[in-house]
């Protein structure tokens, strides 16, 4: 099974952010522990260390943002590396002698001999948010599944942390959930893999054994 994992700069920002490092150990850890059971891509945010959008110039945040995604792929391929386990990364900005530009062929091969691909850069354009360049990577390598990590263990009808009444859906159709008007996730990349068939699940990724949890469908909730 090939899956692809997106997880957010808040993630990995830990308790010492910026930049984490017991975070980024714990992630490679159970990366690699699902990379024994399924091909694995990573799409990574990079709100730990600047959200784009807040800046004076939105396109010029944008691309800045873009490029936070790249330093904590440089350090998630670090922490993979540390942990015994083949790690590629591309960058859709990429930088000679650090990263090489967004291949999915040369990522495709990788997967299939057991590597995780890295995907940083978002899709190298402004106003598109990394959820959506994870499910348009998603589609490009033909994975079957893409995982959201999140804080939170799926997705509710109301934000949790606003709203006690809040109850979690185990399961919901792409459809459903933009009518919703949830937030869990870009629209637009709910939009995408609704066009495609592409099934999403929301999880908490702050728990050990929750990637491989829910690449098996024991936790978080499905969409599609």
């Amino acid at each position: 099974m090939r899956v692809l994992l997106k997880l957010s700069g808040e993630l990995l920002a830990g308790r010492k952010p910026p930049i984490d490092w017991e975070a980024f150990s714990f992630y490679a850890q159970e990366i690699a522990a699902a990379a024994r059971e399924a091909e694995i891509a990573v799409v990574v945010g990079g709100g730990n260390i600047l959200r784009g959008a807040r800046t004076p110039v939105p396109a010029t945040g944008h691309v800045m943002g873009m490029l936070a995604t790249l330093i904590n792929a440089l350090a998630l391929r670090d922490a993979l590396r540390d942990q015994g386990v083949e790690a590629l990364l591309f960058s859709a900005l990429p930088v000679p002698g650090v990263a090489d530009a967004v291949d999915q062929w040369g990522a495709k091969e990788a997967l299939s001999r057991g590597a995780v691909v890295l995907l940083a850069g978002g899709t190298g354009l402004p106003y598109v948010t990394t959820d959506t360049a994870a499910v348009l990577r998603a589609l490009a390598l033909g994975a079957e599944l893409v995982l959201k990590g999140s804080k939170v263990d799926g997705v509710y009808t109301a934000d949790p942390e606003e709203d006690p009444r809040a109850e979690r859906i185990p399961r919901l159709t792409h459809s459903d959930y933009l009518a919703r008007g949830l937030k869990v996730l870009d629209p637009a990349a709910v939009q995408i893999a609704a066009e495609h068939r592409l099934p999403i699940v929301v999880f908490r990724a702050d728990r050990k054994g929750a990637f491989l949890a829910a690449i098996r469908g024991e936790t978080g909730s499905r969409i599609g």
